[in-house]
């Protein structure tokens, strides 16, 4: 097994001077929410909270969890889901159970870092599909089906697309779905950021109710703005991944703690109440972001974003954004995160529009691009 790759993107927002940043221009998630209203979700939650018994949860996620995750999809039940403390957990798992050294891997670019590292931590042969920006960062599916080799084992797609915000209409996630399965190989749906469409098409229904062998990733983090949780789950009706998973977690952490699963499965069961508290601000905050990305059009050029809470705009000043990103760390204490981070080039950052911040946000970085010097 080779040595697991470093993971940029979360040590450039853990170490050194990203601690005492100003702001953060990247966060990846929706406005957090406080636990006062979580709890006011239900009238009796916080009287419920306190009497929880603080001893082991149910192994693979308790049933009440469960259920609330299946209900979000229309072809998924409880014994379907496996619940992780967190999705990194859900991701890590499930690599070290399906994949195998000399294993070829396709994963969707730009992608977030483990997508692509632990797989090739594995012995993975790992094959980068790249989303066109041209195209609207859609992957063209004719190029996925002349990467595929008879030692395809997994296929890595994520809908709604990190950092691009890309989301495909049902149309094109069928053919996807027939694709993997004439190659015998399983789809690994990262869809992490499900559940809020920027646009009034809406969205297209998750890869684990269109196709029996996927397995969809996700979480309470990113579109429930509940990071602090650290609860995430796979959902799938791939008898053989299920199993596999759940063998292997055995011989790990195997649970979930108990104020976070109850509060996972309070949320859940309000989903839409906190989606559409989350959606609309996406979606005032995008206003903002168009207007700041029009403002400076000699600086930025961008594909406005389907679903979720990120975007990821081409930098058309001088230098690498990896340059912009250090400047403006050093500078002015702004946390940027560059699209090298993301597999994607040195022309692109990912810009955050789900947190009440982003006014805020925007007229520091207005004002660090005023003063110049960005080389």
């Amino acid at each position: 097994m080779s040595a697991i790759g470093d993971f940029e993107l979360k040590r450039f927002f853990s170490e050194g001077a990203a601690t005492a940043a100003r702001a953060n221009l990247s966060p990846s998630f929706a406005e957090p929410l406080p636990m006062a209203e979580l709890l006011a979700c239900e009238p009796d939650a916080a009287e419920r909270l306190a009497r929880l018994p603080l001893g082991y949860t149910e192994i693979h996620g308790g049933h009440a969890l469960r259920a609330a995750i299946a209900d979000r999809y229309a072809g998924i039940g409880p014994d379907h889901v496996v619940g992780t403390a967190g999705a990194d957990d859900a991701l890590a798992s499930l690599f070290l159970a399906l994949v195998r050294p000399g294993d070829h891997i396709i994963v969707h670019a730009p992608h977030y870092g483990p997508l692509a590292s632990l797989a090739a931590w594995r012995g993975g042969d790992v094959t980068l599909w790249q989303a066109d920006e041209g195209a609207g960062w859609q992957p063209d599916l004719d190029d996925l089906a002349r990467l595929l080799r008879p030692a395809t084992r997994l296929i890595v797609a994520n809908f709604p697309h990190s950092p691009t915000g890309f989301v495909p209409d049902q149309g094109y996630l069928e053919r996807l779905v027939a694709l993997a399965d004439d190659a015998g190989a399983t789809l690994l749906g990262d869809e992490i950021y499900r559940s809020l469409p920027l646009t009034d098409d809406g969205e297209p229904p998750s890869l684990a109710d269109l196709s029996a062998r996927a397995v969809v990733l996700n979480s309470t983090s990113k579109a429930y703005g509940l990071p602090g949780l650290r609860v995430g789950w796979l959902a799938t009706r791939n008898a053989a991944a299920l199993a596999a998973v759940r063998e292997l977690r055995l011989h790990f952490n195997s649970f979930i703690g108990a104020p976070s699963e109850f509060l996972a499965a309070l949320a859940l069961r309000h989903a839409d109440r906190i989606l559409d508290r989350n959606r609309a601000l996406a979606r005032a905050n995008l206003a903002h972001l168009r207007d700041f990305l029009g403002r400076h059009d000699a600086l930025f050029a961008w594909q406005p974003p389907s679903g979720g809470v990120v975007a990821y705009p081409r930098w058309l000043g001088q230098g690498s954004t990896s340059a912009l990103s250090a400047h403006l760390l050093r500078e002015h204490g702004l946390l940027l995160a560059p699209s090298a981070y993301f597999d994607g080039g040195e022309r692109h950052v990912r810009l955050g529009f789900g947190t009440a911040a982003l006014p805020t946000n925007l007229a520091l970085l207005d004002e660090a691009l005023s003063q110049g010097g960005l080389r």
